[in-house]
């Protein structure tokens, strides 16, 4: 399993820009959570919120993750800046400035010694494409976003073929040459119940890799929560099992992570069996990746 070093070291600058920010104004901004979930050509955003019915503000960053791998120091030396100085400009002067204003300038120059350059200037052609299902009465039809949100505004399409209306059925990510692949992952806990904190764990272990089949050990016989585990994962229901024989493993295993937590004998034999295969092993405990 490769490390998510790329994705830790945008956390880490995002922290420091949000000290010196707290710095230079004299007062602390607090941090608010790193999304890794943009796709397309957007290398980032500061995302706010207002609730109208409870009036709760939800505040966060979201970058591309692709972008992130291959453009690395732009987004340390320059994107990582740049959304911070959002979310100070608008912490500090209110919600009417405008994004690029006075107020944003300021930021970015004044604290952040950068020149207030608005767009980026990566190289966005590994950037997954987004495309969202919809069917008709023969066939599945991938739509772009553009064509999404304007159905989401009233906006009708029908099948030339059958004309009958496009009908939203799901939305997918095809699979990106540029995004680490694991063909098949192999999860044990061994007779241990797989937890939330399992699954929130198992999802930041492989944040910027996309899973085509998972199969979990036959001890952990909560199928609930092993679908569940699918869906953080982005598998498809029908890419989600459970192997069925104790006394062997399953075959096409490429990545396994293995919990040593309970049975760890057992589970020690298990991860040396799939090294052996060639596998990329994982052993961890549970709460430490």
């Amino acid at each position: 399993m490769l490390p998510v070093d790329e994705l830790k070291a945008i956390k880490v600058r995002v922290t420091e820009c949000l000290h010196l920010a707290s710095a230079h104004f004299g007062k602390t901004f607090p941090e608010i959570p790193v999304k890794f979930d943009l796709t397309g050509k957007v290398g980032g955003y500061y995302c706010y919120h207002r609730s109208r019915a409870t009036g709760k503000i939800t505040q966060y960053f979201r970058f591309n993750r692709v972008l992130v791998r291959e453009n690395l120091n732009e987004y340390l030396d320059q994107i990582c800046p740049h959304e911070v100085a959002h979310y100070i400009a608008r912490t500090e002067w209110g919600m009417g400035i405008k994004p690029h204003g006075t107020e944003w300038k300021s930021v970015m120059v004044d604290v952040f010694k950068l020149a207030p350059d608005r767009c980026h200037s990566m190289d966005t052609s590994n950037a997954a494409k987004q495309h969202f299902i919809y069917t008709c009465g023969c066939r599945e039809h991938p739509l772009t976003k553009t064509k999404h949100n304007k159905i989401l505004r009233g906006y009708g399409y029908r099948c030339r073929a059958c004309s009958k209306p496009l009908v939203f059925s799901k939305e997918e990510t095809p699979v990106d040459a540029s995004v680490n692949v694991i063909p098949k992952l192999f999860v044990s806990t061994a007779d241990a119940p797989l937890s939330e904190a399992h699954i929130r764990q198992i999802a930041g272990m492989i944040i910027e890799h996309q899973v085509l089949a998972l199969v979990a050990d036959p001890l952990m016989t909560d199928d609930a929560k092993l679908q569940k585990l699918g869906k953080a994962l982005k598998v498809s229901p029908m890419a989600v099992a459970r192997h069925p024989n104790p006394s062997t493993l399953p075959g096409g295993v490429t990545h396994a992570i293995i919990f040593g937590d309970r049975q760890i004998e057992r589970q020690q034999r298990v991860a040396a069996a799939f090294e052996q295969r060639g596998a990329i092993v994982r052993k961890v405990r549970a709460g430490r990746a």
